[in-house]
């Protein structure tokens, strides 16, 4: 008999939760298995968000300590996937806290630990408070648990900061203080934007000035607004990164304090501290790499440089790439790292759009413009990005006859909409992608060349799945993302994976890893039978190209093992013989219950031979000859690389 849980029907929000909790599958009544990070997953969050904590540490521990040293709390944060990245406070949990496993690299998303402020916040995002009862969990009920959202001066979602205790009923004042430990985190990550030179603070009363209420615009060295909050925003009228300080606050917005008149505000400026030159470069790359972008795979990283350049200019980009390779959501970061990034985005899917309306939602209609057309008219996508970014995907399905309106819009900059004669100005960020080969459709007379011409400001290419360096790291991390629990990938799954040629790149991916981590739920590895027949069976008929154990089993277990080539490395359950050059030698590989596995046959001994120290040039090359940067990349010892590189000749 199925007990039916007791929703909370009090506060909406709560309810939502709760019924959220029962989706995932979890019952209120059993501790849910937890999902932790392993050491080298945690490693890497700690480099990612080097900034953040050191932030939270500087900036919001030293007021808990004082506020809240007297209670049984601990302050924590997590990143925006959930996982608890630090927590100070109490010494040392309880039993009771130890046993929920509110711990480093623990992730507390509502899917795996129900109802919970650090998840809730998550999803809701805003602050919540979870207190005893209200908890999904009946083991976690004994806690009260208050969280806010950080959020970036670009408006992304970083993590979460939170207050728990054992002991103390949390109350509004407690929602209070941690939605304001948060707000000071996310001023203190504006002051830390590149180019920050001064800060300005906004009130309408002097004595708000340091409230923590207050407007903050930061702006460079040249009076250019480099970022601002959203109270400063609603005291300036929507001010906008790149507009000049002056033209909101007059001549003398530099001034240590003043008021200016005309707004009915007081102001008070200070300059930020200004590190040398090469300190704030370092700075500047430090805070990108850990707050913002980073591309692993060398050919995607540079696309993402040039492209950055490019917007800055309002320069047009085109951006090419098989279906599903992400450019849609490589798009999306440009706009959100970008001066634009306050002003809309609007995306145009040109092939899902019948080619008679193509012109009317491009460029919007006068009322009544033609039968069936709503009364009021329509402003059309063009008009609705402008400030901001036009991003029209697929352009190379455009029909010819928008295609020529289209180029007026870029040329002059002006829109007229369908049904009318009056002109509008524009000012956009114009991106077109396609998975088309565009200057193919210019000769067959597909596409106009002169607009062609006219979007191909900057041609940036995204690699395919198969193309990228980095395909192991998103395997995983995509499994991480869908899996249920604690799981790892069969390493002969794994091995197949990294040279499958994956036609619908990240979506085809991103799908079977939905559907495989679902039929796995419960199961500790991940293996071919979690797969769906018809990709199980294209994987297990491909011939391989690498070690069937995966990359780091070449790399690790041959690469480091003392004993030359042509001798047996032996490790658990598998037993693997690898060849001497030119002789044939086959394996024996036992793995438990994986089914329809593909093996090594001795007619390929040779190429995995080949295959093992193509991996260890390919290294080498790729790291210009950097035997440090080459060895970390293959996750093996320098001194084993030398060996090797000596075997090949490459080192004397």
């Amino acid at each position: 008999m199925t007990v039916k849980p007791n929703l909370p029907s009090t506060q909406a929000w709560l309810a939502d939760s709760w019924q959220r909790s029962i989706g995932a599958g979890l019952s209120e009544f059993q501790l849910p298995q937890e999902l932790r990070l392993d050491a080298s997953e945690l490693k890497q969050k700690h480099e990612q968000y080097q900034m953040l904590i050191a932030l939270v540490q500087s900036h919001v521990l030293p007021l808990f300590n004082q506020l809240m040293a007297h209670s049984n709390s601990r302050l924590l944060l997590s990143d925006a996937e959930g996982y608890v990245l630090r927590h100070w406070g109490v010494s040392r949990y309880s039993t009771k806290l130890a046993d929920v496993a509110l711990d480093i690299g623990v992730n507390w998303l509502e899917q795996h630990k129900g109802t919970n402020a650090i998840g809730t916040a998550l999803t809701a995002k805003q602050a919540v408070s979870v207190v005893g009862e209200q908890h999904f969990i009946r083991q976690n009920r004994f806690m009260s648990c208050t969280a806010c959202p950080i959020f970036s001066p670009q408006g992304e979602m970083l993590g979460v900061i939170d207050i728990t205790s054992e002991q103390q009923r949390h109350t509004q004042q407690t929602l209070m203080l941690v939605s304001s430990l948060a707000q000071q985190v996310e001023t203190a990550l504006l002051c830390h934007l590149p180019d920050s030179r001064y800060r300005i603070d906004l009130a309408a009363q002097p004595n708000l000035l340091n409230s923590g209420w207050q407007g903050i615009v930061i702006a460079d060295s040249d009076g250019r607004i480099v970022g601002c909050n959203p109270m400063a925003k609603q005291l300036l009228s929507h001010a906008k990164v790149g507009d000049s300080v002056e033209q909101y606050l007059g001549d003398n917005w530099s001034c240590a304090g003043g008021f200016n008149q005309h707004l009915d505000l007081h102001l008070q400026t200070q300059p930020l501290n200004i590190p040398s030159a090469k300190s704030r470069v370092a700075t500047s790359n430090k805070s990108l790499n850990q707050l913002g972008v980073r591309f692993r795979d060398p050919q995607l990283e540079r696309a993402w440089q040039q492209a950055n350049k490019v917007i800055t200019k309002q320069i047009p980009l085109l951006v090419l790439g098989e279906t599903g390779v992400g450019k849609e959501q490589f798009v999306k970061k440009l706009h959100a790292q970008s001066a634009r990034r306050t002003e809309p985005l609007v995306a145009v899917n040109c092939a899902a759009l019948p080619a008679e309306l193509v012109e009317s939602e491009l460029f919007g209609y006068q009322a009544g413009a033609f039968t069936g057309a709503n009364r009021t008219g329509f402003i059309g996508k063009i008009r609705q990005a402008h400030g901001g970014f036009l991003f029209l995907d697929e352009i190379g399905e455009m029909p010819l006859a928008a295609q020529s309106r289209l180029l007026r819009v870029l040329q002059e900059r002006e829109v007229v909409p369908v049904g009318s004669n009056q002109s509008f100005k524009v000012d956009i960020q114009i991106i077109a992608a396609t998975h088309m080969d565009l200057e193919k459709q210019v000769t067959q007379g597909l596409f106009r060349q002169d607009l062609f011409y006219r979007l191909n400001g900057l041609q940036v290419r995204l690699p395919a799945l198969r193309e990228r360096q980095d395909i192991e790291r998103i395997i995983h991390k995509l499994h991480r993302k869908h899996r249920i629990a604690l799981q790892t990938i069969c390493p002969e799954l794994l091995g197949q994976m990294m040279q499958h040629d994956w036609p619908g790149n990240l979506r085809e991916l991103d799908n079977l890893m939905q559907v495989a981590c679902l039929m796995a739920e419960g199961d500790d590895t991940l293996t071919w039978q979690h797969l769906p027949d018809y990709l199980a069976q294209k994987l297990a008929c491909e011939p391989l190209k690498v070690d069937p154990l995966n990359a780091q089993l070449l790399n690790t277990q041959l690469l480091n093992e003392e004993q030359p080539l042509g001798e047996e490395v032996k490790t658990g359950q598998h037993s693997v013989s690898y060849p001497l050059a030119g002789k044939v030698v086959s394996d024996k590989v036992t793995s438990g219950k994986i089914a329809a596995q593909p093996t090594v046959t001795a007619v390929q001994s040779d190429s995995l031979y080949e295959a093992i120290y193509s991996n260890v040039l390919q290294a080498y090359q790729a790291c210009g000859g950097n035997v440090s940067q080459c060895a970390k990349r293959l996750g093996i010892s320098r001194n084993a690389l030398y060996r090797r590189l000596k075997h090949m000749g490459l080192k004397g």
